[in-house]
């Protein structure tokens, strides 16, 4: 029996057959992927400290670029003109510049340098970081621009020429500031994320804003530097608020103002009543004088006022001056009592020729009131003398105020803020017949034109006194929008405090009119948006006037206040729009109006905008 054989080999089994692969011991899987789990988990450990790292960088740099936010906005608020004199502004930019490129520091870190390349995120970062650098930028020149602007308000100024060269550097700061911003990148805009859009808006909203206010700057301090380089001539129209008109007191008297090589001549300034334009020669056009025509403004310079456009009266006070005087001028400059209270602030007290000083502190009482003790409408000569002196004593009063305002001692932080003060509540208004000028009062604020949509309630005095010291003037307004449109009603509450023992001249009556002792009898005058309906008022009252005034509605009716009576206006107005705002323009009253809205009260000391 033999033995078993052991069985063939394949013989293509061994063709071509390699070396045999070992077998691994066992246990060696399991320790290969605990090794690629370790690996793993360190990348995933990385990648997170990383991502940590991303977002410390991400909130310091955020954290930074919010305050230098919170920064410039301080800044902002402290950038008026007497800010710029006291450089108050300055330490609130240095913070906002100092947190923006720390901010820029963490956000350009290279430790970001990854998501840079990510298309959605990338883009982000990007635009955060560009908002950042912008920011310093804007900051940094703001620095400067605050630094020069001082220098050169604090280099003399005691001659004319020295006051036009500081305007015409004054203009040439603002234009190269305005170019240097213009030159900023400030970064991606599109596909941006909500909130970060929304900041990116905001920065260029504001941006712009600068960029607008300085080429308004500009064009103001060169046209400036060019009416007193001269020789130009310009109406003075002095008003007293005792006597009120629509965003304006009634203009008593008036004088022409010359420049030459930077100084400035005030003619002695001459009663308006003395100087009437005759019939014919001299006639309203446009809205003036399809509402106020009945009035002939073009023949009595008090009956100017009846309208607030500034515009419109300068440029028929103008023609009414040629016409009565032979003289051309080039435009057109008013003044109240609020103004020359303002520039009093600035130059303290001056000395009439009679000896008399005027203060800020007296000159309100004295112009308003006190001038007019004791006289009385009663023609005399006794009174004419009275009447004289009086005048004399105003024109002086403009011409030594004028000349203290040429001044090189005077304070410009508080010059600053009497022009800025006198501005913003039309104490202070020009007008120019160059239309290049006529732009830079536009930008300037001191045109006293009317926008589309303006609101005034103004209370304009026909009754020959002074009572407007005493007639409180009110409001309470209410937006009610239904689907596309909006109901509002005014109401305008006037009171009359007039207190007993005041002069006829003051408180009447006024011969001729059948009133009695400090009876207020006026024209009540609202203008409205122009996109509203036609305005009217509760129980149809006759109305003095309805229609468009300039780009506005107006709707005027007779008030007649006895004295220690209150009377209510209620005006009603539709605009056929769900949402939007009313720019209240001020009135120029001594004693602002109050206008209650939506559980706030605003004063017509300046303008305001309301939005429904």
């Amino acid at each position: 029996m033999s033995a078993p054989q052991p069985p063939a080999a394949d013989p293509a089994s061994d063709l071509g057959a390699g070396p045999t692969e070992p077998t691994p011991p066992p246990g060696r899987p399991g320790r290969a992927r605990r090794r690629r789990r370790r690996l793993l988990w360190a990348v995933v450990g990385v990648v997170l400290l990383w991502l940590v790292g991303c977002a410390a960088l991400l909130a310091e740099g955020v954290r930074d670029a919010s305050h230098g936010a919170s920064d410039v906005q301080e800044a902002k608020n402290e950038l008026s003109a007497s800010d710029v004199v006291s450089r108050s502004a300055t330490a609130p930019l240095r913070a906002a510049a100092r947190a923006f490129d720390d901010a820029g520091g963490y956000l350009h870190s290279p430790v970001l340098a990854p998501l840079d390349i990510l298309p959605v995120i990338g883009r982000q970062l990007r635009s955060v970081q560009d908002l950042a650098s912008a920011s310093a930028q804007v900051a940094t020149i703001g620095i400067g621009a605050v630094g020069q602007a001082h220098g050169i308000l604090h280099a003399p100024h005691a001659t004319g020429p020295e006051r036009v060269q500081a305007l015409r550097r004054l203009a040439a700061l603002a234009s190269s500031v305005d170019g240097r911003l213009l030159r900023i990148d400030t970064g991606p805009s599109q596909a941006l994320v909500s909130p970060l859009a929304a900041k990116h808006a905001t920065f260029l909203h504001d941006l712009d804003q600068v960029e607008g206010r300085l080429q308004h700057a500009s064009s103001v301090a060169g046209t400036l530097a060019g009416i007193l380089q001269g020789p130009k001539t310009y109406l003075l129209l002095m008003a007293n608020n005792a006597e009120m008109r629509a965003g304006s007191g009634d203009y008593l008297e008036v004088g022409a103002l010359t420049t030459d090589d930077g100084e400035l001549h005030l003619s002695d300034p001459e009663p308006t009543v003395a100087i009437p334009v005759p019939a014919g020669e001299v006639n309203a056009t446009g809205d003036l004088e399809a509402r106020w025509g009945w009035i002939h403004p073009g023949q009595d310079w008090r009956n100017l006022g009846f309208t607030p456009q500034f515009d419109v009266n300068a440029a028929l006070a103008a023609r009414m001056w040629e016409a009565e005087t032979g003289q051309h001028v080039d435009g057109a400059l008013a003044v109240d009592v609020e103004a020359l209270h303002q520039f009093l602030e600035a130059t303290g007290p001056v000395t009439l020729p009679d000896g008399s000083t005027v203060s800020a502190d007296n000159v309100v009482q004295l112009l308003v009131h006190d001038q007019y003790e004791g006289l009385s409408d009663i023609l005399s000569a006794q009174q004419d003398a009275i009447e004289a002196a009086r005048e004399e004593s105003l024109g002086s009063l403009a011409k030594a105020t004028l000349d203290a305002l040429q001044d090189e001692s005077l304070d410009l932080t508080t010059l600053s803020n009497a022009m800025t003060s006198a501005t913003q509540g039309r104490h202070l208004l020009a007008w120019s017949a160059d239309p290049t000028a006529e732009k830079a009062w536009v930008s300037g604020g001191v045109a006293g034109e009317l926008e589309p949509d303006s609101a005034m309630a103004a209370v304009i005095n026909r009754g020959g006194n002074k009572l407007d010291q005493y007639l409180g003037v009110s409001t309470s307004l209410t937006m009610t929008t239904h689907g596309k449109r909006t109901e509002g009603v005014l109401t305008v509450d006037l009171a009359n405090r007039t207190p007993p023992g005041q002069s006829q001249f003051i408180a009447g009556p006024y011969p001729g009119l059948g009133t009695v002792y400090g009876e207020y009898v006026g024209v009540l005058a609202v203008n409205l948006p122009g996109y509203a309906s036609a305005p009217r008022i509760d129980g149809s009252p006759p109305l003095d006037a309805l229609g468009a005034e300039g780009p506005t509605w107006l709707v005027a009716t007779n008030v007649d206040v006895k004295e220690g009576a209150t009377e209510r206006f209620v005006i009603r107005f539709t605009v056929p729009l769900p949402h939007g705002s009313l720019a209240v323009v001020p009135t120029a009253r001594l004693d602002p109006v109050q206008w209650h809205y939506r559980g706030r009260t605003h004063s017509d000391a300046s303008a305001f905008t309301l939005s429904y």
